[in-house]
């Protein structure tokens, strides 16, 4: 599932952002994420919220093998922590920037979720028998510092970031961090279910070698 989520969000995104960054002749950083699913200026708007929705789902009940694998209680919280952060990610589908004052919340705790999910993988791959690979621990970190940067420049009063200036000549940190922060999310979700298809297949091993025994 969680492979499925980064395979459908990486096709919705990156067909809209092909479609907008063409007809803008600007560096594709410069455009917000969350601008591709405009339905009033995004002629792709369609696709790019209903892979969001989509992946969100997928990427939910990715999470439900985590939980039913590992009975830790670290490994529970990321869980539910990332099946919170699936949910955030449907529902930026479901209330894109069209809708406004939705959208911005919805945002927030998205962000704040992927940032409290990949402090707690950064905390599960110091412990004994982490289930995290340094892959995952290195897009964590990755992820930390980008949803940091977005918190410090967030206008918390409006759950909005400020407008970038003249984008098609000057760079944005703005949208270079929130396209970072989704790539680290997508790679994220890649890693996470190789590991977890690993994990599975060894514990199958280890149930066959216990009945035959």
């Amino acid at each position: 599932m969680s492979l499925a989520a980064a395979v459908i969000a990486s096709l919705g995104v990156a067909s809209a952002l092909f479609v907008e960054a063409n007809s803008m002749q600007v560096s594709m950083f410069n455009i917000r994420p969350d601008m591709l699913g405009d339905y009033m200026n995004s002629r792709l708007a369609v696709v790019f919220n209903l892979s969001l929705l989509a992946a969100g789902a997928c990427l939910f009940l990715g999470t439900v093998a985590i939980y039913f694998t590992f009975p830790d209680p670290l490994s529970r919280a990321i869980a539910v922590v990332g099946s919170l952060v699936g949910l955030s990610l449907a529902l930026m589908g479901v209330f894109p920037i069209n809708f406004l004052e939705w959208h911005r919340k919805v945002s927030t705790f998205y962000l704040l979720g992927s940032l409290m999910l990949h402090l707690l993988c950064f905390a599960d791959f110091f412990r004994t028998q982490s289930t995290m690979t340094r892959v995952v621990f290195g897009l964590s970190v990755l992820a930390i510092m980008t949803s940091f940067n977005l918190i410090f420049m967030l206008d918390w009063t409006l759950l909005d970031f400020p407008p970038c200036e003249d984008i098609a000549n000057h760079f944005c940190l703005v949208s270079s961090s929130m396209w970072v922060l989704t790539q680290a999310n997508i790679l994220w979700c890649v890693c996470l279910g190789l590991s977890m298809r690993q994990h599975i297949v060894s514990q199958q091993s280890l149930s066959r070698r216990f009945a035959a025994a």
